[in-house]
């Protein structure tokens, strides 16, 4: 049985003769096409989720990481301004 067949059942045929309308044939590829372009959409969202919570925290290290350094510079530059004034 073909593909454009195999949802033809021998009763459906012979009212379509009995009407006068021609069958209509169906590929299945189109709808395994189909199939396989919302898979695809799906997979590239849940990248592009997955890229956006990546970003997302990698931000939010480089965020923590600078506030680590600037506190250590500053603590650094109030010991010298400290050391400086008992100079004095």
């Amino acid at each position: 049985m073909t593909t454009f067949e195999q949802w033809r059942s021998p009763s459906n045929r012979v009212r379509m003769a009995w009407s006068g309308s021609k069958p209509r044939k169906y590929d299945i590829r189109v709808v395994d096409q189909f199939y396989v372009y919302c898979q695809t959409v799906e997979h590239a969202a849940r990248h592009r989720d997955q890229a956006h919570d990546r970003s997302y925290e990698s931000t939010k290290r480089s965020i923590w990481a600078m506030l680590i350094a600037g506190s250590y510079l500053f603590y650094y530059l109030v010991e010298r301004v400290a050391q400086a004034m008992s100079m004095f």
